[in-house]
């Protein structure tokens, strides 16, 4: 699904390393935010990065 969502904006051949590195953030934050909250707002720090 993530891959799909960017490749909406992005194209098919950029959607999938995009989409490796968002999983790969995505867990790395999960393992070190201590709340849902926290990992949430970190992610969507990572999201805005991407898309800037």
């Amino acid at each position: 699904m993530i891959t799909g969502a960017i490749a909406v904006e992005s194209g098919q051949e950029t959607a999938a390393p995009v989409a490796q590195t968002m999983i790969s953030a995505s867990i790395g934050l999960k393992h070190r935010a201590a709340t849902r909250e926290s990992y949430l707002e970190r992610l969507r720090v990572a999201v805005e990065l991407l898309v800037r």
